[in-house]
């Protein structure tokens, strides 16, 4: 049966000397008090027995899990030791002097148990957005959407083909894992290029040869409120860049249904330039302010298509001579429109040389290009500019969490593991920005004139306008 609520507490003569030496403004004091943890209980509940020995408390091992992730203490092992023995591990766990910290082994068992499938940590990150969107911190009118590296634990030189992996029996948990995700193991020829293999250890893990020199990792995919930097959605997917763009449909999608969250603007890097990812944001009702991916230059020296007119009224191309550009064909799962000039007009043609090379000159066009002519055109606004430094933000979001929160490498394998990853760090994060001693007030940064009595949320609306800037005066010596 679940353990009780706090054991230890934080009464007795032993915990308010350990309360009397913990100074007033400790970080862990800060984030105690931001700290929402009513849901985490009531998730646990069906998966604990009626009857039998109490368990330990899973708030504790949580808190635990807490303190190892922001002072980076990837191992279990010494994150056990260093609650043993620090007052101010202890406190927060709300363990006297006299408890026992629980056995490492604990966390693995939980882990992979109970807190999975209670989804334990997506309840955690959620209840940390809810409470930065109660406190007033989200703007909600600015977003941006990346993505990031993160090494994964497996041995670069430990690779095999999808169909010479242990049977199931002898397998890993990660291997087991990925196999039932798969259902089937389709087996590629060693001699396909296209093919790099997969892990032993870790074969959801993708291989990738970014940043630097190749390894198997996942991608860190987060969408973060601008300015206030704030993670409101948190994936984990295999380190590719497909994965990543369906990552930024799903969370999109996820943090409108859960905290009805709509950005009026969505910037992001040029990877996610493509019309149907674009097509999603102008539909999700957002103005995608985003590079668009634009091969129509690379013709080998021919003609682009930019030199091609298109005529609205009668869905055609007109080429420079002006002879039209029929449609010929398109293809469903694409949305790709095909456009074919006359094989008789080509062969009489003066520019056929600059042309083409073949019998006719084709074109194509998306089904979403009124979007991407859409996007092109908002490259030019200030907006955009303003969208492109205010999505520093999301940067500064991997930088913080890779630097100073220790997750440059997993600990855990398989995509369950890295999503556990990856979730308790924004956790984390998140209340790191709840637990500032200015964000009541909104600290003004240099050349910025602030009311006290405005929150957060109006001091971004504000800032949006540009009518609560002020430039500093430059001095020159």
């Amino acid at each position: 049966m679940m353990g009780p609520t706090c054991r230890g507490g934080r009464e007795g003569a032993s915990c308010r000397t350990i309360e009397a030496m913990l100074p007033t403004d400790h970080l862990l004091r800060r984030i105690d008090r931001c700290l929402d943890r009513s849901e985490l209980r009531g998730a646990l509940a069906g998966h604990y027995s009626a009857r039998g020995r109490p368990s330990i408390d899973p708030e504790l091992l949580i808190r635990m899990t807490l303190i190892g992730r922001i002072y980076a203490i990837t191992s279990e092992r010494r994150l056990c030791e260093e609650v043993r023995y620090n007052l101010a591990y202890r406190w927060f766990c709300r363990l006297t002097p006299e408890d026992r910290v629980p056995h490492h082994s604990t966390f693995s068992k939980n882990r992979h148990g109970r807190f999975r499938d209670a989804g334990v940590f997506r309840t955690l990150f959620e209840s940390t957005v809810r409470r930065c969107i109660g406190e007033g911190l989200v703007g909600g009118k600015d977003a941006a959407i990346d993505a990031s590296f993160i090494e994964a634990d497996a041995c670069w030189q430990r690779k095999t083909i999808p169909g010479y992996l242990p049977y199931v029996a002898n397998a890993g948990r990660p291997v087991r894992e990925w196999l039932i995700d798969q259902g089937s193991v389709v087996t590629k020829p060693g001699g396909s290029k296209d093919f790099d293999g997969v892990s032993r250890t870790d074969p959801a893990a993708a291989w990738s040869a970014r940043p630097g020199r190749a390894r198997f990792g996942y991608a860190l995919n987060a969408l973060v409120d601008t300015p206030s930097g704030v993670a409101l959605d948190i994936e984990a997917t295999p380190a590719r860049f497909a994965e990543e763009v369906n990552a930024g449909h799903v969370m999109l999608g996820r943090s409108a249904d859960r905290f009805d969250y709509h950005p009026k603007r969505v910037a992001a890097d040029k990877a996610y330039g493509s019309a149907s990812f674009l097509g999603f944001v102008r539909d999700h009702g957002a103005i995608p302010h985003i590079p668009v991916i634009d091969r129509t230059q690379q013709t080998k020296g021919k003609l682009p298509r930019t030199a091609f007119s298109y005529d609205r009224d009668t869905d055609s191309f007109v080429c420079p001579t002006g002879k039209p550009l029929r449609h010929h064909s398109f293809h469903p799962p694409t949305g790709v429109h095909r456009y074919a000039a006359d094989a008789r007009d080509c062969e009489t043609c003066v520019l056929r040389k600059k042309c083409t090379m073949a019998r006719r000159r084709t074109l194509v066009r998306l089904d979403d290009e009124d979007v991407r002519d859409f996007a092109r055109a908002e490259v030019e606004t200030g907006l955009y500019k303003r969208s492109m430094r205010l999505r520093r933000g999301v940067e500064r979001f991997f930088a913080d969490a890779k630097g100073k929160h220790g997750m440059r490498r997993l600990h855990l394998r398989g995509i369950r593991g890295a999503e556990e990853e990856f979730l308790i760090g924004a956790a984390v994060m998140n209340l790191m920005i709840l637990a500032r001693p200015h964000r009541l007030t909104g600290k003004p940064r240099r050349g910025m004139c602030v009311p006290a009595a405005l929150t957060p949320a109006e001091i971004s609306a504000r800032s949006i306008e540009r009518d609560v800037i002020v430039p500093p005066a430059r001095r020159y010596a």
